[in-house]
Parts: structure tokens; sequence; C-alpha cells
């Protein structure tokens, strides 16, 4: 084969014009990879399942393949799986309508923990009073009648976790639809569950033309109208001026004191000059001075 000088000097110039020699890139179905990554000081190459980032001379790279990253000693970065997930709360017992913050520590796959603030998680009443928890993770709580538990699911990439936070019930008449109506919330919810309108304390349930605050006071059943607070007045034959007041249920733990009046404008007073005896839950008391011709009797209930 015989070259002029000509077409030698073009063929040199062809290769003083070209890029320097690397390796090319090859592929498959789930991945392509520049080989030049794999250099001293190479570049970062991405496939549909991967990422690779190569680093200087003498320190290696980085690879992640899927969800899940494997993490190396000696490489350069290095990321990290949440292997658990610890909630915490203080304080961990409120009172009622309190707060408590919230917050989390996560143990990572490589055993060090990282301190995680309320605001790194999303927060989820599993149940329980609560009122609130807000984007700082401060949670508050609502007004209860007995002390109750309320239980917190704390999310975080790739784990969750529950804690359980006590409240105590410092008020016995501030819940839902019963607060501040002069009766106590725990004996409302057990008779009539939580913020039924038949509970309030103006409310005849039973229909038995009395109140469930007189029901409470006298000691019977709200929703039997058999049982009820009752007053009978007596004259026994031959005894004109005397008479007897019968009246049912008596009670251990409450007190009663028998009051009348001769001008209902003008009020009652007790009745002090009487003698009482008592069968079992009926007291009989007699007034031995009944003469008046209007003389009103009344009981006066206390606990």
């Amino acid at each position: 084969m015989t070259m002029n000088k000509t077409s030698a000097l073009l063929i040199f110039l062809s290769l003083a014009a070209a890029p320097a020699l690397t390796a090319a890139p090859r592929g498959s179905r789930s991945y392509a990879q520049q080989t030049e990554t794999f250099d001293a000081a190479g570049g970062k190459a991405a496939g549909g399942r991967y990422s690779n980032t190569a680093s200087i001379g003498g320190v290696g790279g980085m690879f992640t393949v899927g969800p899940n990253a494997v993490a190396k000693n000696g490489y350069l970065g290095q990321l990290f799986e949440t292997a658990n997930l610890t909630l915490n709360a203080s304080p961990l017992v409120i009172n009622e309508g309190g707060t408590s913050q919230l917050a989390a520590i996560a143990t990572l796959d490589d055993g060090t923990v990282s301190h995680l603030a309320g605001r790194d998680l999303f927060w989820r009443v599993s149940s329980g009073p609560v009122v609130s928890i807000g984007a700082q993770g401060l949670l508050t709580a609502a007004n209860v009648y007995q002390r109750s538990s309320a239980r917190i699911e704390g999310r975080y990439p790739g784990k969750n976790s529950f804690i359980d936070i006590g409240v105590l019930n410092v008020g016995d008449d501030d819940f839902g639809i019963y607060a501040h109506d002069g009766l106590p919330d725990l004996w409302q919810v057990q008779n009539f569950g939580e913020n039924n309108p038949r509970g309030v304390s103006s409310a005849d349930a039973d229909g038995d033309d009395q109140s469930n605050f007189a029901e409470f006071i006298a000691g019977t059943s709200p929703t039997n109208a058999e049982s009820h607070f009752s007053i009978e007045l007596a004259t026994l034959p031959g005894e004109p001026s005397q008479k007897y007041l019968l009246f049912s249920p008596r009670l251990h733990d409450r007190s009663y004191t028998v009051e009348y009046s001769l001008d209902l404008g003008a009020g009652f007073k007790p009745l002090t000059n009487a003698s009482q005896l008592d069968f079992d839950a009926t007291r009989v008391v007699l007034d031995p001075n009944a003469t008046e011709p209007n003389k009103f009797y009344r009981v006066k209930i206390s606990r």
C-alpha cells in the first residue's frame, strides 16, 4: 500500500482531535453504567434500579439498589434505615385539658440513635380523649369523667409505633353536655352513657315527675319510674292534733331534715319538736303540734 504525504497528515490530524480513549457505556434491562465512574474522581451514574457515586482515588463509592441502602465502612457517604422507633411524651400523665409534648428516638441499622422532634413524625390518635395534636407534636387532652388513657400512633419513614398517655379527671362536672349542671359526670355516664340529652340534670328520663338531679340527691334510679322519693302524710284516729310524715327511701349516706311552713310565701323552717322512728328504708316523723289548718311539710336531703 502506498501513502502520500498529504494522506498521512490528514490521518494524524484526525487522531489529534479525537477524545481520550475510555470504555464504552454498558447496559441491560435494569441499568446503564458509565464505566468512567469507576475511575478515581469519577462521577455519578443512575439506572432504573440503582445509583452509583464514585469518589477520589483510594476511597470507594456508594451503591444503592431498590428501596434499601447498603452502607460500607470507609465510603464517602452512608445511607441508613430505621430499625426501631420508640415514642416518648413529656409528661406521660396529664390532667384533662392539659398538654404533652410528643417526640421519638429512632434506632438505626448501624446501632446509632437519632433523636426526633415532634415535627419529624406523623401523629394519629388511635383511641382516647384527645382534642388535637399540633404540627410540632403538642398533644392537647380532652375533658374526661374518670381517669382515661389515650393511645397515640407515631409514623416515621418505614416504621410506626404506639404510646399510651394517661389523662386524669380533675373536675367532676366538666364533661361534654353534662358539664356544669350540678351532677357528677361519672353518675350521668353510668346511667345514660356519654353525652345523652336524657341524662342532663333537668331531664326526667323515667317520667316519674322527679328530675335527674332530684333522683341523684335522693339516691334513686333515674331510669326506673318505680324508684323515686316519696312522702306521705297521715293522721291517726283519735289524735287530730298529731300528724305522721312518712318518707322513703332513707339511705345511710344522706341526712334528712323535715321542714314546715304555715305560709308558703314566708318560706320553710325546721320542724324542731318532732320525734322520729326508722323502719328499714322508711322514716316516720311525728309532729305533735299539727293543729294549724294549713301546715305544709317538706324534706331537705343532703349528701
